[in-house]
């Protein structure tokens, strides 16, 4: 019984080695670009699945933006996703370097939150109007208090 087992097992790993891979785009995006465009893309489909109802009534379509944004096709950014995850190596590294743009985003959401709450408990203490808070809700987070 494990002789065939391991038979079935060779012929299965002989037959998956001649698999072709996707052929290099004409327009092939950097690593970073590419990660900075499935970073796009995660944070785009992560905001419609949190609330699709509001999605629906802005009748705004996300490819439309990260097209533009990227200058793109759909064709383009499909053949770019083909060549990267046919080659798994470069795929993880941009993969990594998403996870990195993840950790750096919600790095940045935590400061960010952290002033808001410092600055309304200031308010709160000093008698500060809120609007104060609003502008700093607006604020680049890197900019001093």
């Amino acid at each position: 019984m494990n002789k065939i087992a391991v038979v079935i097992l060779v012929l299965f790993t002989l037959s998956c080695s001649d698999v072709e891979k996707s052929p290099q785009p004409e327009n092939l995006f950097s690593k970073d670009k590419m990660a900075a465009l499935i970073t796009d893309l995660y944070l785009v489909e992560g905001a419609i699945s949190s609330n699709k109802g509001a999605y629906l009534q802005t009748g705004v379509q996300p490819s439309s933006f990260l097209y533009e944004k990227y200058e793109m096709d759909s064709i383009t950014f499909q053949e770019n996703l083909n060549y990267y995850t046919d080659r798994i190596e470069e795929y993880l590294l941009i993969m990594d370097e998403v996870q990195e743009n993840f950790k750096t985003l919600q790095d940045s959401l935590n400061a960010r939150q952290e002033r808001i709450n410092t600055e309304e408990k200031r308010r709160v203490s000093n008698n500060i109007p809120k609007n104060r808070i609003k502008e700093l809700e607006k604020s680049d987070p890197d900019e001093e208090l």
